[in-house]
């Protein structure tokens, strides 16, 4: 068991409640920056490893909303059908098609539990569009963001291409100023996220990192942090709306040694072929080796074990030896 862990120089926790923070977009508890009275100063040999422990989110942001743009559905060109900003349930949501006057006018909503699909009954004598391609409630009611329009003609019906998907937040990600080195995103490359969080309850409950939240690690090499700017949002990067009802989490960071590569040894000889036959066995051990201080090469004498051979190659037989002895420990 390898019992050489490095460990951090020093720790600092921080506890982040919303209601202490200053809010940097009105409305929005979920864009808010963090001033430290205490910094966390990082000397130029050392970088901080950025951790969070622990997150205590209340589920009070709707499925469908303004904020998550997923409420809009156009047709016949120049209709636009907003959906009020709230929580819905499959069936909340036909109501609210049929009971819309303008829109119940031309079509009538089905909704089939075993296909989970929504249906557009036509019920005019005449053709009419719905715009899915200027629509933001696409994958809400069963069709993909990038669909065209589509005609449904007198009386007949348009239905679902896929399953209707009112589980519209599927990860909060927290998001802040704190420079990373080691987060990528499918979305924008280099990203700032310090944490993805699983939403596994249902409205009105509170969103706690689980066990199954991989503990991400971020690594800063900022000399001083002191002011910090936090955006908590969906998978899409939609600012959450929790609707002025306050949240905690607490952040970890650990100090450590900052890594330098160093520049391996190369042994002189003026015997090229001793230099090849080196490299090679060095090449057949399975991890790389990095000679990083200076060596005396002990001088062969008679009773050496290893009789006939140059020091180089004395050399080379005991740092293989070594190396195998680390594998099998």
């Amino acid at each position: 068991m390898n019992n050489n862990i490095i460990q951090p120089l020093s720790s600092v926790v921080l506890h982040i409640r919303s209601k202490d923070a200053t809010q940097l977009t009105s409305n929005y508890n979920t864009h808010f920056a963090v001033n430290l009275i205490n910094p966390i100063n990082i000397s130029k040999t050392d970088e901080v490893h950025i951790s969070i422990m622990s997150v205590e989110i209340p589920y009070s942001f709707y499925n469908i909303s303004t904020e998550l743009k997923n409420n809009t559905l156009v047709y016949d060109t120049s209709n636009t059908l907003t959906i009020t900003s709230q929580d819905y349930s499959i069936y909340d949501l036909r109501d609210f098609f049929n009971n819309d006057t303008n829109f119940s006018a031309i079509f009538t909503t089905t909704y089939d539990e075993q296909k989970n699909k929504l249906s557009f009954l036509n019920k005019t004598g005449s053709s009419h569009v719905i715009n899915l391609s200027n629509s933001l409630i696409n994958k809400v009611i069963g069709f993909d963001d990038n669909s065209i329009d589509r005609t449904v003609t007198a009386g007949s019906v348009l239905e679902s291409d896929y399953v209707c998907n009112l589980a519209t937040v599927h990860s909060i990600l927290v998001k802040s100023s704190l420079g990373q080195a080691n987060v990528l995103s499918t979305r924008a490359g280099n990203s700032t996220t310090l944490q993805k969080i699983s939403v596994d309850v249902n409205s009105l409950g509170i969103i706690y990192m689980n066990q199954q939240d991989f503990r991400q690690v971020s690594i800063s090499q900022s000399n001083v942090i002191d002011l910090i700017t936090f955006e908590i949002t969906d998978q899409n990067n939609n600012l959450l709306q929790l609707q002025n009802v306050n949240f905690e989490f607490s952040i970890l960071f650990e100090i450590y040694p900052r890594y330098v590569r160093t520049k391996s040894k190369i042994f002189a000889s003026n015997n090229q072929n001793q230099i090849n036959n080196i490299s090679n066995q060095l090449q057949a051990i399975n991890r790389p080796t990095i000679i990083t201080q200076e060596e005396e090469i002990e001088d062969i004498n008679d009773t050496n074990p290893f009789e006939n051979k140059s020091e180089i190659k004395h050399k080379t037989d005991r740092l293989i030896l070594d190396q195998l002895i680390d594998q099998l420990s």
